[in-house]
């Protein structure tokens, strides 16, 4: 029997996993976007660009120690909070030199937001304000028309941020959203499991700034009663 038997192999060599069957594909949803910028990433796309960038190793080894950083979340940043939890990232951060409280980080927002009740606790000025074109989509697919937009200095830590915000008269737990833009602007990560934004300061030091999770619950409490009011 041995000369049939080849026992180099696993019993389970010759066995292929069996492939998924998939009904189909969904896709993501986009927010609008102005003309101008649709043909630009229709061309990239259509037409992708022939170069190739290297890294040569030799350049890499001699870039200054501020240019590379490193992020880590550690056990250490879970200490104080019950698990699991399901808690969005709330935070109080100062804008134009105000404290604004209940200002969501949402990485799947590819704009940051205030809201027009917010815009006039800050006491700012409608000279300020810019006009916009395009408008906003949210999960529905609703279009929601911006009134205007604003440039606000941003203070976490160390750090000084100009961030254009949209702004947006609509009933809104929040008073702010942070998305994508400001934390690639910051260099940030942001965790919701470890209620934290970590983030180099000016230093090139590992700075944080942490959510409210009191705050993050009554903001979820009140858009939950807010949907309510709306059926």
């Amino acid at each position: 029997m041995d000369r049939w038997i080849d026992r180099t192999k696993s019993p389970d060599a010759g066995i292929q996993p069996r492939a998924r069957v998939l009904d189909g594909v969904v896709q993501c949803i986009h927010n609008l976007m102005n003309p101008g910028r649709a043909d630009w990433l229709h061309n990239e796309f259509c037409h992708p660009s022939r170069e190739v960038m290297v890294v040569q190793p030799s350049l890499k080894c001699k870039m200054d120690a501020r240019h590379t950083w490193e992020i880590t979340f550690t056990e250490q940043d879970l200490e104080g909070l019950s698990l699991p939890h399901n808690d969005a990232l709330v935070l109080s951060i100062p804008f134009q030199r105000k404290m604004v409280r209940r200002v969501l980080v949402d990485q799947g927002s590819s704009a940051e937001i205030l809201y027009y009740s917010a815009f006039q606790a800050l006491g700012l000025s409608k000279d300020r304000l810019s006009p916009v074109d395009t408008p906003l989509v949210g999960f529905s697919g609703i279009p929601i028309y911006p009134l205007s937009k604003i440039v606000l200095p941003v203070y976490v830590g160390s750090v000084q941020l100009d961030v254009e915000f949209i702004v947006v008269n609509s009933p809104s737990p929040y008073n702010a959203i942070l998305g994508r833009n400001w934390l690639h602007g910051m260099k940030a990560v942001a965790s919701t499991l470890h209620q934290c934004v970590w983030f180099i300061g000016e230093l090139a030091r590992q700075e944080t700034i942490r959510g409210d999770r009191m705050v993050s619950k009554k903001c979820f409490v009140n858009s939950i009663r807010r949907a309510k009011e709306v059926q």
